[in-house]
């Protein structure tokens, strides 16, 4: 029986040849074995260069991460500065990433209106686009050395909470161990 499949298939080629198709049999085939190489080798990650749709997320989340050290550096550098307070390291908790902002009218009276400004005419018509708000800062956390001492948590609490704008309820000081 495997005798009359291999004449079949034997049979099929001398077919292919006559009619001149084997050329192009295996240049198909070969064409996929090439794809599936590019495909397992991972040369092509499927992203489209013209699509800069995610290049505006990532700039936007890499400028929200280069804000969040540089406040957490100045918390830190804050939180050294006060007497008795060493080795501080702190960590920032923010409400969202941050927002776009449009420029807007204020009508104040008995009808408070607020309308955005409009720039443009017709189809071209759009919101004056200001830029990104910076995200506001939700909490604080704070790891440092005091020696122990309650009243320099207590003036750490303080400080950080007029500093910032947060309740004091939103920081936390603890001791490094």
């Amino acid at each position: 029986m495997a005798q009359g499949k291999q004449n079949e298939v034997l049979g099929t080629i001398n077919h292919m040849k006559k009619k001149g198709s084997l050329k192009l049999f295996i240049a198909v085939l070969l064409v996929g074995a090439l794809l599936l190489l590019i495909g397992m080798l991972g040369l092509f990650d499927g992203k489209d260069e013209g699509d800069s749709k995610n290049d505006g997320e990532e700039e936007k989340y890499s400028e929200f991460y280069e804000y969040k050290e540089l406040m957490e550096d100045e918390i830190r550098s804050v939180c050294e500065s006060v007497s008795g307070v060493e080795s501080a390291r702190a960590v920032v908790f923010f409400d969202g990433v941050g927002e776009s902002r449009y420029a807007q009218n204020f009508q104040i009276g008995s009808n408070e209106k607020i309308e955005y400004v409009i720039i443009g005419s017709g189809s071209s018509s759009h919101a004056l686009y200001l830029g990104e708000a910076l995200p506001k800062i939700s909490g604080i956390g704070v790891v440092c050395r005091t020696g122990g001492s309650v009243s320099a948590k207590n003036e750490l609490c303080a400080l950080l909470a007029a500093t910032y704008g947060i309740p004091m309820t939103r920081i936390y000081v603890t001791e490094a161990g």
